[in-house]
């Protein structure tokens, strides 16, 4: 299945992407998706925001799915054509 991620705000300056469309397998959740992603660009990522350590984001980088907030260890499955946004709570000064 396809789903869409959508980077913003600092995710997007660190990961140099816009948007991204990642094949998952059936079933696969948001921490699969998340994982992927920290893998892919954990290497661009702060210490602040990746911990490639333990393979895990930081509680600050948040994802969306229909404007709802996703936990990392929410149990519902991605969906084909599901678009998640990813972005950080942390700010710039």
């Amino acid at each position: 299945m396809q789903v869409k991620v959508r980077f913003t705000g600092m995710i997007r300056h660190y990961t140099g992407e816009k948007e991204k469309i990642y094949d998952m397998p059936e079933g696969a959740g948001l921490s699969d998706l998340l994982l992927m992603i920290g893998k892919e660009y954990g290497f661009r990522l702060p210490h602040n925001m990746w911990d490639g350590e333990n393979e895990r984001f930081h509680p600050s980088i948040r994802a969306t799915r229909r404007g709802a907030p996703l936990a990392e260890d929410d149990q519902e499955p991605l969906n084909e054509g599901d678009e998640i946004y990813i972005h950080s709570r942390m700010a710039g000064g």
